[in-house]
């Protein structure tokens, strides 16, 4: 049987995409054969983020699939303000040393060591074990990852990326061979998949927008309401017309940003389980994407980037309406017509789109009928499968293991 080494901080039941797209990689590529081990941090801490729990992720995971949580000490905001300084690579430099030992413990038979990164930590703790092992690694990048170590990059077997966008700028930063490289989409997964709900219904005044999902700085989900506030002082009479819901953990984004905002109108309802938030988007008419799209002289622009909600709504067959940088996510809503796509930075351009949605509801129909014939795709059993696939020729080119 083939055998898969997964590190990644983040894992169930944490609450959040990674703690939900980690659990079905792990559902899905045991199901293609493979036997999973991973080692994640048993208790996730860090200054002003949220980590909320799921205990629902656990009943996802196969039986056989082996979990190892490690400890790290806490260290309370050092490390984040450490890494800031850049006094360290970064700020879960805590986690390293228990992750590592426990990587000596468990890894025995031949395979591959898999990071699932950001965090760098992950990629840090994968390194040194494949090194100790003589195994191959292999490095999945969610995110654009800056400050991998020069002396790591020889070591990498394999790069596998979330969008053909971040593919080719990560190969191109770290001078990687484009033949290592390998896209997954993230995705998702069959239990996002129910039945639409109140979709057909376009002789509604009311629009029915939802936010589903990461509530920070970098996306500043509050650029909806500013934009609906707009479109109302231009439009008296779509006052109300209008409603949008927000669901994500509780931060200080929506103590200091987007609390101010809210009213009967403007509904925040704080993090709920995944299989519930994915009934709230089916009900819905549309759902909200942003990105702020800013940091772009430290190559961290987000252009590269479809967030991880972007596939619930299409999981859920919802049009979708974001706001950003152009690339992967204007690409993928224009070239497909599954929504409706503005820079972050035009705030009327954004007011208009939602003015011809009020007066056009007519246009969703199409859009859905798009999201449709893309579903396929998109599912993460699909993705999951090219990458049982492209890790199945890494695994059956191992030349040697090194024992422990």
């Amino acid at each position: 049987m083939k055998k898969l080494y997964i590190i990644s901080y983040y894992f169930a039941p944490l609450g959040r995409a990674d703690g939900i797209n980690r659990s079905y990689l792990v559902r899905y590529l045991s199901e293609l054969g493979w036997n999973i081990e991973v080692i994640s941090c048993a208790n996730p801490h860090g200054f002003m983020r949220n980590f909320q729990k799921d205990q629902s992720l656990m009943k996802i995971i196969p039986s056989d699939v082996r979990l190892h949580p490690v400890q790290s000490f806490y260290w309370g905001p050092f490390g984040n303000i450490a890494a800031i300084l850049r006094l360290i690579p970064d700020p879960f430099l805590n986690w390293r040393r228990p992750a590592v030992k426990k990587g000596r413990d468990i890894v025995s038979s031949p395979g591959i060591i898999y990071a699932v990164a950001p965090p760098l930590i992950n990629i840090l703790v994968a390194d040194e074990i494949a090194k100790n092992t003589g195994m191959p690694l292999v490095i999945d990048l969610r995110d654009n990852l800056f400050g991998i170590p020069e002396k790591t990059i020889p070591q990498i077997q394999g790069m596998v990326a979330s969008t053909p966008f971040s593919l080719k700028e990560m190969l191109r930063h770290y001078g990687i061979d484009s033949r290592k490289g390998h896209v997954m989409y993230n995705g998702f997964p069959d239990d996002a998949v129910i039945q639409t709900l109140d979709k057909s219904d376009f002789h509604r005044n009311e629009l029915k927008i939802v936010y589903a999902g990461l509530i920070n700085l970098d996306q500043d989900p509050a650029i909806l309401i500013r934009a609906i506030k707009l479109l109302e002082k231009r439009h008296p009479d779509t006052k109300g017309l209008i409603q949008t819901d927000f669901f994500g953990p509780k931060n200080y984004y929506t103590r200091w940003f987007l609390k101010p905002y809210l009213d009967e109108q403007f509904r925040f309802h704080g993090y709920i389980p995944f299989n519930e938030v994915v009934k709230k988007i089916a009900s819905s008419d549309m759902a909200f994407s942003s990105l702020r799209g800013t940091r772009k002289s430290r190559g961290t622009d987000k252009s590269y980037c479809i967030p991880s909600k972007v596939y619930q709504y299409i999981a859920t067959e919802t049009p979708i309406f974001a706001v950003g940088p152009p690339g992967a996510l204007s690409d993928l809503i224009r070239n497909e017509g599954i929504g409706l796509f503005a820079p972050f930075s035009d705030i009327g351009e954004q007011a208009d789109m939602l003015y011809s949605v009020l007066t056009q509801r007519d246009m969703l129909m199409p859009m859905r009928e798009n999201i449709r014939k893309l579903k396929p795709k998109m599912a993460m059993r699909t993705q999951v499968s090219g990458l049982d696939q492209y890790l199945t020729t890494i695994y059956e080119d191992m030349k040697c293991f090194s024992p422990l």
